[in-house]
């Protein structure tokens, strides 16, 4: 599970999915993007944590049909894509954390 850093805040959070890692929930705090994935059974279901990314690292963010949000991380070959209730959303919201940190 997800644990907040000192000075960290959440600024954005909802449910994702994504292909390779299963159904979650995507965080993007004040520092990092962290996607949480439950796992195991249904008597032992577990969270683990599967993306947990600096937003410096965050090298471009795309919106593309409503629910697919792409992220480009740094030394990533292919971008990380991952389905949200409204991408343009995140995609602002992430685009806004670079631009304020001097990052775009």
């Amino acid at each position: 599970m997800m644990e907040l850093q000192e000075d960290e805040k959440i600024i954005l959070k909802d449910d994702a999915k994504s292909d390779y890692f299963g159904k979650g929930t995507l965080y993007m705090t004040s520092k990092r993007i962290v996607l949480d994935v439950k796992t195991g059974g249904l008597l032992s279901k577990t969270t683990e944590v599967k993306i947990d990314k600096l937003l410096g690292t965050i090298k471009e963010v795309t919106a593309a049909g409503g629910k697919e949000l792409r992220i480009q991380f740094e030394g990533s070959v292919e971008p990380t894509t991952l389905y949200v209730a409204n991408a343009e959303k995140w995609a602002a919201g992430m685009n806004s954390a670079l631009t304020f940190s001097g990052k775009t």
